[in-house]
């Protein structure tokens, strides 16, 4: 049936679409180290910001670090990552997307490096910025792989599993504090992650050809040429993406600190923290798997609907009392951070030649959004109170959902499509594009 509500995105397939899909099918192999690489690559990428914020209250005891200045150096690593994005992704564009990965893993281990090594809170602030390097190029390398060796018929899950890096990223932070800095010390859980670095390091160094680097693949198959999104659509859609990461990131810095100040112990906050980042990690999966399953249906409708829960998690976290704590958290996690997958799937579908060159137009406004959220967090938590912060990233996401649904309506307008619920009566029946069948909504 059509589209009487509004509720996809589709267009009619292109020529040539399925052809290429098709002959996309016999890669698997390479999709799943395509996949398996990519998450890899992400979560080396924000693991220095994370497990900064999952050490927190070791961190700020030991180097006498105040929550605003805290706040600070979080945003250190997502501000470099986002004035450096676009350049990254031209630059991994050009190398490839192994060179890519080689080269984030090494600026991560040098950031995970110099924060283990850290004396003061300039050395923190100074580790966090090299990690926004390492981010800048591990992004664009990581939808760069994933772009090229996915069929479009798992391209949904393949980026929730792709942006499950950042709860795997902070779920390595939680475990690390009952498990390592309660027990040795904040800098033994540091130099874990440093091992860690190293490893991914020398396989990315070990791993087969460039998928991304030109001249350096095959010959594709012929495929319709992207249909790309509309300059202003892009351009809002980024700064809905600044809002609703400007709301979440401070969740994976704060939350084990505000948890502690809400009355929960040290070890437990730290196992909540751990918890919730598995709740997201599995929820990133599973929506992608919906968007697979459902191509019919909008990602934009399913990015701004997460939002607006994440602000209900945002509110309770405000609260104050431990169950509005526990469940906060889970929907902060679950829904009001889950939507960065269904984000890049929504943006690449579409631009799959310049996969690594429109991530980072889009990722300027996620690390933005991930710099400017903890530094304002941290300020107004100092300022007033964690009540208010939390108040204050609710704002921010359902904000950011109703930028989404602006410019969902500009892409739509852009295409032809009607952008209002129902279709006005005065309005012929031909003026709508006929309704695509399930598989040709596979390459919309």
């Amino acid at each position: 049936m059509g589209d009487p509500a509004g509720d996809a995105d589709a267009d009619p397939v292109e020529p040539g679409r399925r052809r290429a899909a098709g002959a996309r099918r016999a890669r698997s192999p390479a999709a799943v180290r395509a996949v398996l690489q990519a998450v890899a690559v992400s979560v080396l990428g924000v693991l220095p910001a994370f497990l900064v914020g999952a050490l927190a209250v070791q961190i700020r005891a030991d180097l006498d670090v105040g929550l605003g200045l805290f706040g600070l150096a979080a945003a250190t690593l997502f501000t470099v990552s986002g004035g450096l994005a676009r350049p990254g992704g031209r630059l991994v564009q050009r190398l490839g997307s192994r060179r890519g990965a080689a080269l984030a893993a090494a600026l991560a281990t040098t950031s995970l490096t110099v924060i283990a090594l850290a004396g003061s809170p300039a050395a923190l602030v100074a580790g966090l910025a090299v990690g926004g390097l390492a981010n800048a190029v591990a992004q664009p390398s990581a939808n760069a792989v994933v772009s090229e060796l996915v069929t479009e018929q798992r391209l949904g899950v393949a980026f929730g599993v792709k942006q499950s890096s950042i709860p795997a990223a902070t779920l390595l932070g939680g475990l690390a504090v009952p498990g390592v800095a309660l027990v040795l010390g904040w800098r033994w859980a540091v130099a874990g992650a440093v091992a860690l670095a190293v490893v991914l390091l020398l396989a990315s160094l070990a791993g087969g050809r460039d998928a991304g680097r030109r001249g350096a693949a095959a010959p594709r198959p012929p495929a319709a040429p992207d249909r790309g999104l509309p300059r202003g659509g892009l351009v809002v859609l980024t700064l809905g993406g600044f809002l609703g990461s400007a709301a979440a990131t401070p969740t994976g810095v704060f939350l084990v600190d505000s948890a502690v100040a809400a009355g929960v112990g040290a070890g437990p906050a730290g196992l909540l923290f751990a918890g919730c980042s598995a709740l997201g990690l599995v929820s990133r999966v599973g929506f992608g798997w919906w968007a697979d399953r459902h191509p019919g249906r909008s990602a934009y409708l399913f990015i701004a609907n997460l939002l607006t829960l994440g602000t209900l998690g945002y509110a309770l976290l405000a609260a104050g009392p431990v169950p509005a704590v526990v469940v906060g958290g889970a929907l902060a996690y679950g829904a009001g951070w889950a939507w960065t997958g269904l984000f890049h799937f929504a943006v690449i579908r579409d631009n799959r030649g310049a996969a690594a060159s429109v991530t980072g137009f889009v990722q300027t406004g996620l690390s933005l959004g991930a710099a400017s959220g903890p530094l304002l967090f941290g300020v107004v938590a100092q300022t007033a109170s964690y009540d208010a912060a939390w108040l204050t990233a609710a704002a921010l996401s359902l904000a950011g959902a109703v930028t989404v649904r602006v410019s969902r309506q500009m892409v739509r307008r852009s295409r032809g499509l009607p952008v209002s619920g129902r279709r006005p009566p005065f309005l012929p029946a031909r003026t709508h594009p006929p309704a695509p069948s399930p598989e040709e909504e596979l390459h919309r």
